[in-house]
């Protein structure tokens, strides 16, 4: 028979091993009833704190992990208006400066010029045959240059390109050119323009802008005569008084020139002297037919 003792001691021996405690081997020689109950109560304890430790770490660093990416994620928003995108139009500040500039112009535009009409076509060709219509053209500053321009060489009008042919000619409002001038006066003068054809007359009788040559001045002044051009008559009876012509021609130049109304009271005075001079070159017979025409 064995000894209550011993019988306790080797049921504590199997239980340990079961309970995960480490094996004692010195536990036989002390006292079991006093021994075996502390290894117990302590693996107990530590197994039951040894359980609860790994849970909360866990539940520690699941928890401390989980606000790290929502800091991160609150942290990034602010981050972005901190960036200051308004700083990108302060470069354009300085582009409000041309502002005031675009403005001083206006006042200029409106109050100092006024927009100019384009020229009526009789009333720029009663100015080309006063003589005025270069002044015209200067008193409007030049606001028109660009449509009589393009009247002159594109729509080809005969008032247009004699006006345009005289401004080149002569460098009003434009740079002056006189060959490419006197081909838009001949232009205007093969339309049948009579201010075109006794310009271009004066000047080969003249000799101004082109070398003289009377035969083509003849022509010319004469055609424009025979329009009814008050001073191509007036013209053409000073040219025949200066022997160039034919004094065939001194009837018909007396009949146009006394059929002419002229309400300038000097020129009306110039008209009756050039008349009286080609009348003592006609006989009496001659002078009565050109007054009789019609």
């Amino acid at each position: 028979m064995m000894k209550p003792s011993t019988l306790i001691g080797l049921i504590c021996l199997v239980s340990l091993p079961s309970q995960g405690a480490e094996p004692v081997s010195a536990a036989p020689t002390q006292t079991p009833a006093a021994t075996a109950p502390a290894p117990s109560a302590t693996l107990s304890s530590a197994a039951s704190s040894a359980a609860g430790a790994p849970a909360v770490t866990t539940a520690s660093i699941a928890a401390a992990a989980t606000p790290l990416p929502s800091t991160a994620a609150l942290a990034v928003p602010p981050a972005a208006p901190v960036v200051p995108v308004p700083a990108a139009p302060l470069p354009t500040a300085p582009v409000a400066a041309p502002l005031p500039k675009a403005a001083t112009p206006a006042p200029l535009t409106t109050g100092d010029l006024q927009a100019v009409p384009l020229y009526r076509q009789d009333e720029l060709l009663n100015w080309i045959e006063q003589g005025r219509h270069l002044t015209q053209v200067k008193q409007d500053r030049c606001q028109l240059t660009q449509d009589i321009e393009a009247r002159a060489s594109v729509m080809k009008i005969p008032a247009y390109q004699f006006l345009w042919g005289d401004m080149l000619a002569w460098g009003v409002c434009i740079k002056p050119d006189a060959q490419i001038g006197v081909q838009y006066m001949w232009e205007a003068a093969n339309q049948g323009l009579a201010p075109a054809l006794e310009q271009l007359g004066r000047y080969y009788w003249k000799g101004i802008l082109v070398q003289k040559d009377l035969v083509r001045a003849e022509t010319l002044m004469r055609e424009a005569a025979s329009l009814g051009f008050q001073r191509a008559q007036m013209e053409w009876v000073e040219m025949l008084l200066q022997g160039m012509g034919s004094p065939l021609d001194y009837e018909e130049a007396y009949h146009w020139l006394h059929g002419a109304v002229i309400g300038d009271k000097a020129r009306h005075q110039k008209a009756a002297s050039l008349l009286s001079r080609l009348g003592n070159r006609m006989p009496a017979n001659a002078i009565a037919r050109a007054k009789a025409m019609r």
